[in-house]
């Protein structure tokens, strides 16, 4: 496919239908600029959402068959959060194939969080309706569920599952520091390093706790 060079490789799965690729990369800012187009990916997020929970709450059943519904929901909570399913999607470069309108391009629209969490959902959407439910676990197995599952708990509260970290094995406990700090009074931006075992991580965010919490996510995914 000439205008999505190479991502079907990227994801596994060659679409039959490839007007169900191009609905599930535009957002909804890009069709409203080419008003000729027929969809955006708000449909196929919606769909897409309810794919992903049913697939995540089938797996984490079989993986854990002996774990408390209170766990399993924990757990399936954290691999749909806005934020894992980000990093799956940057993982999978959808940002650079994300077609976006001419202000939500300039203004960082390709890595927002929640264009990426619906960009992902609606590729899952897609695939689901181009292939059915085998390539869209194929998918959510090796794209979603791998990748995220095995520091689910952890991202959670991801602080305090490195301090435990670190307790466990010896080391110092984690250490944060500003290293940078911008923007005006009412929309400070920090930047945010962590240093565990001598290896440091940096995080950013629009307040300190969140761009140290996001260091933290970023050591406890290196990390455990």
């Amino acid at each position: 496919m000439k205008k999505f060079p190479g991502f079907e490789k990227r994801i596994g799965y060659r679409f039959r239908k490839k007007t169900l690729l191009e609905a599930a990369l535009t957002h909804p800012s890009h069709r409203y600029e080419n008003p000729e187009l027929l969809a955006d990916n708000q449909r196929l997020e919606f769909l897409g959402d309810s794919v992903l929970g049913l697939l995540a709450a089938d797996r984490l059943s079989e993986k854990y068959p002996e774990a408390a519904e209170g766990e399993l929901t924990q757990r399936k909570s954290s691999i749909a959060s806005g934020r894992a399913l980000a990093a799956a999607a940057r993982e999978l470069g959808m940002g650079e194939h994300l077609l976006l309108g001419r202000g939500e391009a300039t203004n960082g629209g390709a890595d927002r969080e929640s264009n990426l969490e619906d960009v992902l959902e609606a590729l899952l959407g897609a695939i689901w309706l181009d292939g059915g439910l085998k390539p869209a676990r194929k998918f959510f197995e090796k794209h979603i569920f791998q990748p995220l599952e095995p520091t689910s708990l952890g991202l959670l509260n991801p602080k305090g599952t490195l301090q435990e970290y670190a307790q466990k094995n010896g080391f110092p406990i984690p250490v944060y520091r500003v290293v940078e700090e911008s923007g005006p009074d009412h929309a400070r931006h920090f930047m945010v390093e962590v240093t565990v075992n001598n290896f440091a991580y940096c995080g950013a965010g629009t307040g300190r706790r969140v761009a140290e919490k996001n260091a933290a996510e970023k050591a406890v995914r290196s990390l455990i």
